[in-house]
């Protein structure tokens, strides 16, 4: 459970903290739920319509409260870049925030950043109009199209698995000294909500499996055996119907990054943004993962910390 400074609970809702962050200002809101903090996961809801700014105030919450660890040298980002569709559009993590956080890490002394994806539709056209294959380009980081090859995975146990007693992992997201999850949320047709939990299915060769034998509950299964250092959920824009691919009728533009090191806390507040348009009480994996301990999905636990970035 993180503790950061950012979450001071002697504040009062009047209250503020200014951090500086380069090219614009951070200014704490209030805690939501700040009155026994200490006890609760924390989850940081920054909001800003400058991207670049935002991720730069992620960052700085993340370098706050923990860092990406000790001694990375090699960072694994797990994106969304699954879909054949614009930034614009909301079906993939937006190419704006990988490029400020790929920046940010170099500057913290990550020396190998790598990006790999299992894709549903091409790489070759996915990656290329997602955005995101220039913004790796730029940062001199490889984007790698898992699909292109089979000894890419490695048949790895997850050992608390209740219904996903193994799978093949690409080798990237085992052989790294910190692994972040950067997923957007929006709608899906089978589990209601995509987000952080889910994106893993990006990770893995056969996600038919998954779909085949109890999506939620295999879901959960993976998310006890993988665990990032951070979850920064895109919520700059999220689809509230037609997902994951889209176009939807009804994007709504939150303009926010949800942060965590509760990858389950992260989902159940990202959740929350969709209330009266999706029926949440059906995203079961949320229930499952936190019958299983795999995070906390009780809203009443989570520490919100929402702060303005200027």
């Amino acid at each position: 459970m993180a503790h950061g400074h950012l979450s001071d609970r002697r504040l009062t809702r009047r209250g503020f903290l200014g951090v500086g962050v380069a090219g614009g200002g951070v200014v704490l809101l209030g805690d939501r739920l700040a009155r026994g903090a200490e006890e609760k996961t924390d989850v940081w809801v920054l909001h800003g319509t400058d991207k670049k700014k935002l991720m730069n105030a992620a960052m700085k919450v993340i370098s706050e409260n923990g860092g990406l660890g000790k001694d990375v040298k090699k960072l694994t980002l797990k994106v969304n870049a699954a879909w054949w569709r614009t930034p614009e559009q909301g079906a993939n993590t937006h190419p704006e925030l990988v490029d400020a956080f790929l920046k940010g890490c170099k500057e913290r002394g990550v020396k190998e950043l790598v990006i790999p994806e299992n894709p549903c539709h091409s790489a070759k056209r996915t990656f290329a109009k997602s955005g995101l294959l220039a913004v790796a380009k730029s940062n001199g980081v490889a984007m790698i199209d898992l699909k292109s090859d089979r000894k890419l995975f490695k048949e790895t146990a997850i050992p608390k698995g209740k219904r996903l007693k193994t799978a093949s992992v690409a080798r990237h997201f085992l052989e790294t000294d910190a692994l972040v999850n950067m997923p957007v949320a929006k709608h899906h047709g089978s589990a209601i909500l995509t987000c952080a939990m889910k994106n893993w299915m990006g990770s893995v060769w056969d996600r038919r499996y998954w779909h085949r034998n109890s999506l939620h509950q295999c879901i959960a299964d993976y998310c006890t055996f993988i665990k990032p250092a951070w979850t920064v959920v895109d919520a700059t824009r999220i689809m509230l119907d037609r997902g994951p691919i889209g176009p939807s009728k009804n994007l709504k533009k939150p303009d926010l990054l949800i942060v965590s090191k509760d990858q389950v806390a992260a989902d159940a507040y990202a959740s929350t943004l969709f209330r009266g348009a999706l029926p949440l009480e059906k995203i079961e994996y949320l229930k499952i993962a936190g019958q299983m301990k795999v995070g906390t999905a009780d809203l009443s636990k989570i520490a919100v910390h929402k702060i303005e970035v200027t």
